[in-house]
């Protein structure tokens, strides 16, 4: 067995994996000051992540931006 072949999504949507990918990453964001130094606010990164959230959640967009911007 690969590194390559391992799944931990299986069974979900495209877009059920889409939505926790970008939980995910958005949760290192904020809590890692590295990665958030180099994908953190004012990034197209993070306007991406940040925009695709809001809309798979439901979330207003500026309410998730100030929130993930103020962790850091």
């Amino acid at each position: 067995m690969s590194v390559f072949d391992g799944k931990s999504m299986e069974g979900l949507t495209g877009e059920q994996q889409a939505a926790k990918a970008i939980k995910y990453l958005l949760g290192r964001i904020r809590t890692d000051d590295r990665l958030y130094h180099l994908v953190g606010l004012g990034s197209q990164a993070f306007d991406l992540l940040t925009e695709a959230h809001a809309t798979l959640s439901g979330e207003d967009l500026a309410t998730v931006r100030k929130t993930l911007s103020q962790s850091a």
